[in-house]
């Protein structure tokens, strides 16, 4: 209950907050300005990436990576630490 009236309290001062009027409030050049020229979306991004093609180079990359990390871990393994 004590939550209810709490949320009713909170609407009710909500309800009297001065809200701002923002027409008119832009600047002449800004009002008349005219709209930016729109382009179409696939001119903008370029050719689309075949996905098979790509997923194999990341997996090409990752597994290099992999094994990289392998050789480095086995040599921290072999090492002798005094």
């Amino acid at each position: 209950m004590k939550h209810i009236s709490l949320l009713t309290l909170l609407l009710a001062f909500a309800g009297c907050t001065d809200i701002p009027e923002l027409e008119g409030k832009e600047a002449p050049s800004i009002r008349n300005a005219a709209y930016p020229k729109l382009v179409p979306l696939e001119e903008t991004l370029g050719t689309p990436v075949d996905p098979v093609s790509e997923a194999s180079e990341v997996e090409e990359e990752l597994t290099s990576r992999s094994e990289e990390l392998a050789k480095k871990a086995a040599a921290l393994q072999a090492a002798e630490i005094n």
